[in-house]
């Protein structure tokens, strides 16, 4: 039974507690640090207290503050939100091996913990251990098998280790969910040249210039970034292929790159019908 000096104390523990906490949902994240660290003088075991502040200073920017937050939380107790906090202020900062370890305490403490297996995926990928990464978003996946993310991921991880029929299968999947995904789109266009299906790979293409009006400002803002140097060379191999009489259909699709590259979107997309109809007509 607690003493009336520690349940004073409890008290006004709790209550500074509370005002952080209403001064937090009001974004008003400096007051609500003080009052959590008002909280954490009373008593410097307080696990909530830690782990929201470590919220804060995440939220806010500061990393280094939150990671210091998120391990003393930790170290109050072991708490798969407090290592998986600590895993991503990690990751952020590019401390793999760090965040791996704090990612495989959250699991110890919750072997069904879909975002540590979704991140340690992520980690294990930075860290080019490809299986290890494919392990972990398929354990991801046995626990939420329709989650986009770690579809998205396992697709991605496939593309990375050149194994595109099982990446097209993923992306194909996605696509059906997701079709104004412009990220699965791209893949897809990408996949479908390897492939070797040429007038697929040119739809999507059209289709994504169509609907992504970002495209053309991207390659607009391309040119203003290249050289001189760098713009008279695309410029010179554009009229190559331009004066090539004989085009081949990967000529149709070289000239619609360089077109890109030269700030013709509109030139671009004729160059990428063209490819089509050369490969249509058997002119290989």
């Amino acid at each position: 039974m607690l003493n009336s000096g520690n349940l004073r104390k409890k008290q006004a523990r709790n209550a500074f507690f509370e005002q952080a906490l209403r001064e937090e949902k009001k974004r008003n994240y400096k007051d609500a640090l003080n009052f959590y660290k008002l909280a954490l003088k009373i008593d410097t075991t307080f696990f909530d207290a830690w782990l929201n502040s470590g919220a804060v200073y995440s939220r806010i920017g500061k990393t280094d503050k939150a990671i210091f937050c998120y391990k003393r939380a930790a170290n109050s107790k072991p708490d798969k939100r407090a290592f998986y906090n600590l895993s991503v202020e990690y990751f952020k900062s590019n401390l793999l091996k760090e965040c791996q370890e704090s990612l495989e305490k959250a699991l110890k403490e919750d072997d069904m913990f879909f975002q540590a297996y979704l991140l340690l995926g992520y980690t294990y990928g930075k860290l080019s251990q490809n299986e290890k990464s494919e392990e972990s978003i398929k354990k991801a996946l046995k626990i939420n098998p329709d989650s986009k993310p770690a579809l998205t991921a396992l697709a991605l991880l496939y593309f990375h280790t050149k194994r595109y029929e099982l990446s097209l299968k993923y992306v194909q999947r996605l696509i059906t969910n997701s079709p104004k995904d412009g990220l699965l789109k791209k893949l897809y266009a990408r996949l479908k040249l390897i492939e070797g299906d040429l007038g697929d790979s040119i739809e999507a293409y059209k289709e994504i210039a169509e609907n992504d009006p970002a495209l053309r400002e991207m390659y607009q803002e391309l040119e203003k970034e290249q050289s001189l140097l760098q713009k008279q060379k695309v410029i010179i191999k554009k009229r190559m292929y331009e004066r090539k009489t004989d085009k081949k259909p990967k000529d149709w699709l070289d000239l619609s790159v360089l077109s890109f590259f030269n700030g013709e979107p509109a030139s671009a997309m004729d160059y990428l019908l063209k490819a089509r109809e050369a490969n249509s007509t058997g002119n290989i």
